[in-house]
């Protein structure tokens, strides 16, 4: 583009969109919708490209083509670690050993990893926005059911530290039934929210090598420098981040 093209391009805020890789795929289809745009440039790793194309296909927008920022592959880790045989072998493990089983699979994933898992065992995507919600609402609608969940370890990891704050199991003081139903899911109680707790099958081995450096420096820095500070942490996250948050949580910090 030369830079007479650029001076007549539309100064609008709403040709640019910073979101996660759910959002972006919404903010393209109404830059396709609002703002006539022909094509969409994705700046993220793959399966964001991947995701923002399929929900313009989804939207009837299949003509838009998506743009990556690389010709090269533009990896994730956490991505590819649901793409190894290993991770497909613990999916067959979980379908051969309980009658009920539900894949929870994070949506930082490709396209391929969804396809296939959905092959092998019964599988629904989520956010870090609602993965919470859909663990409660699963085991509320289906009996005895075994959540297996992937492949953020350490978010899976976390959700079961939640859980487990729940019951008291962290900072010694559980919620009542009338807590749980009121700030958790009007459909559990303390013997379903540990029924729950107890059928997660976190998958050991995935995680996005940037997350993981937010893990015992930093923990250690926010301790002796920042310990008035609020806190929050995002699910993905190491445990012992996860945890400083959680712990604020619980006693109003």
């Amino acid at each position: 583009i030369n830079r007479h093209q650029l001076s007549n391009f539309p100064n609008d805020e709403s040709l640019i969109s910073i979101a996660d890789s759910l959002a972006m795929g919404d903010h393209a289809v109404r830059m396709v919708e609002n703002a006539g745009v022909t094509s969409i440039a994705c700046l993220g790793v793959d399966f964001m490209a991947e995701s923002v194309a399929a929900i313009l296909e989804r939207n009837g927008h299949g003509n838009i083509p998506v743009y990556r920022a690389a010709v090269n592959p533009i990896g994730c880790s956490l991505a590819e670690s649901a793409e190894r045989d290993s991770y497909r072998a613990w999916l067959q493990k979980g379908r051969e050993s309980n009658d009920r089983v539900l894949h929870v699979v994070y949506i930082n994933t490709s396209l391929e990893t969804k396809a296939v898992s959905t092959s092998i065992v019964p599988t629904v995507t989520c956010t870090s926005s609602n993965v919470l919600q859909t663990m409660l609402n699963a085991s509320a609608q289906i009996p005895d059911l075994t959540i297996m969940y992937g492949p953020d370890t350490y978010m899976g990891d976390n959700l079961v530290a939640l859980f487990d704050a729940v019951l008291g199991k962290v900072g010694g003081v559980a919620w009542d039934d009338e807590r749980i139903k009121r700030e958790l899911h009007p459909a559990h109680n303390q013997a379903s929210i540990r029924k729950l707790r107890d059928s997660i099958d976190v998958y050991p081995s995935g995680n996005c090598v940037v997350h993981h450096m937010f893990g015992s420096e930093v923990v250690r820095t926010v301790k002796e420098h920042y310990d008035d500070a609020y806190v929050t942490a995002h699910l993905e996250v190491p445990g012992e981040m996860f945890e400083i948050a959680l712990e604020k949580s619980l006693v109003n910090r």
